[in-house]
């Protein structure tokens, strides 16, 4: 099955909770939940994410980028559209890094190529599966991803988490 992974950087980046990957909605929606939505186009790997305008809070309400656009980065967004210099705080990794603004954000394809617990057509919860990989990889003992269904980000798909980027290769 072929996976998607919404990534600030272009690149696949080890976190601190693994490493998430789901329908390319799902990982449309989280990547653009982590830095802003681009007022026009899509994170294509070509766009350098301090000079794209984002959508302001006005876009964003008016139904052009779908249902459920303010979360993340995006609730304190300004009124009107907006470069990521003029925004109240700085779009941060999970590790609270900060994203620099020379970044190119992409959706990335990928494909899983090692082991995992479940297989997509017995999903845990998401929950469940976040605690599992945060606890095996506080103590060093991720040895496989897990398969869940999604509550958040594209609502009832299959998505996973794998310990780090062995676990994918880019398509």
């Amino acid at each position: 099955m072929i996976f998607f992974h919404g990534t600030p950087s272009g690149k696949l980046f080890d976190g601190k909770h693994g490493i998430h990957v789901g329908t390319f909605r799902a990982a449309t929606e989280a990547l653009e939940a982590r830095i802003g939505i681009p007022a026009e186009g899509k994170w294509d790997g070509t766009r350098e994410y301090g000079k794209t305008l984002l959508a302001g809070r006005k876009s964003l309400e008016s139904g052009r980028y779908g249902k459920y656009r303010m979360s993340g980065f995006n609730c304190d967004a300004p009124e009107e559209d907006y470069f990521p210099t003029s925004a109240k705080k700085a779009a941060t990794y999970s590790d609270q890094t900060i994203i620099p603004l020379n970044s190119t954000p992409a959706v990335l394809q990928v494909n899983i190529i090692k082991k995992m617990s479940n297989s997509i057509f017995s999903p845990i919860s998401d929950s469940k599966a976040n605690s599992m990989i945060k606890s095996l990889l506080n103590r060093n003992q991720a040895r496989s991803g897990y398969y869940y269904e999604n509550i958040g980000e594209d609502s009832g798909s299959i998505s996973a988490v794998v310990p780090n980027q062995t676990w994918l290769e880019i398509i």
